[in-house]
């Protein structure tokens, strides 16, 4: 009886031992606990800091993110202009481009035009008198048109008197000389002809004009160019005004 009174005593000490150790994990394991909790709230604050300052920063970026996107709106709004702008500014560059393009056409046609009109200036030059002799004919003109007028009225009896005569310095032409009468002067003063130096014409030939085959006047060469020559109508043989495209032959036939 005393032995199991013992063993009982003994396992009772064996569970007080037991039950202290316990009481001290437990106690240390506690305040391990307390300092890993406090270690957590710790962290935690940290944590709910930095989320703030998270969601501080999201607001901060959806503020700037709908900016952006405002000025997006605003960029494509402004892209939408200028394509439209860059589009009718192709439309005028294409159509200055075009208008350029017809213009220098014209501006080559007009040179070229340009180079035909002074090749003919250079051949008319060399077929035509100079401004000085044409204003020297125009006051001999002036002069000689009363002249005329006289000798109009008395050209029929003058005509038949002299027909078979030679007016005073005048030389008869070569039978083959056929041309054309190109200008008239005033009141048929004197007449330009297409024959020149080349065709055979001298100073003081004798040219008959002619219209329909028929004599109308005698022209008497004063002055001979080139390609043409000018000379004084006969009063005597007048019987009609010249005029272009009048026929002039030798006199001699």
């Amino acid at each position: 009886m005393k032995s199991i009174t013992n063993v009982f005593s003994i396992l009772a000490l064996l569970g007080a031992v037991a039950s202290g150790v316990f009481f001290f994990l437990n106690t240390k394991d506690k305040n391990q606990l307390e300092l890993n909790i406090q270690s957590y709230g710790t962290q935690l604050a940290a944590e709910r800091a930095t989320i703030s300052k998270q969601n501080e920063t999201l607001d901060t970026n959806a503020s700037q993110l709908a900016q952006t996107s405002k000025n997006l709106e605003e960029a494509r709004s402004n892209i939408t202009v200028s394509t439209a702008r860059s589009n009718q500014l192709k439309r005028e560059n294409k159509r200055l481009t075009d208008e350029l393009e017809r213009r220098l056409e014209n501006e080559e046609s007009l040179q070229r035009t340009l180079a035909d009109l002074k090749k003919s200036m250079a051949e008319l030059r060399a077929t035509t008198i100079s401004l000085e002799k044409a204003e020297s004919y125009e006051q001999s003109i002036a002069s000689l048109e009363s002249e005329i007028l006289r000798l109009k009225s008395t050209q029929s009896s003058v005509a038949l008197a002299t027909q078979n005569s030679l007016p005073a310095g005048a030389k008869y032409a070569p039978a083959d000389l056929n041309g054309v009468v190109l200008t008239v002067g005033a009141q048929s003063s004197f007449v330009i002809t297409n024959l020149g130096y080349t065709s055979g014409i001298r100073l003081d030939y004798l040219l008959n004009i002619e219209r329909d085959n028929v004599t109308i006047a005698q022209l008497q060469i004063t002055e001979v160019k080139e390609n043409l020559s000018i000379g004084r109508i006969l009063p005597e043989s007048f019987k009609t005004d010249p005029k272009p495209g009048d026929s002039v032959v030798s006199g001699n036939r």
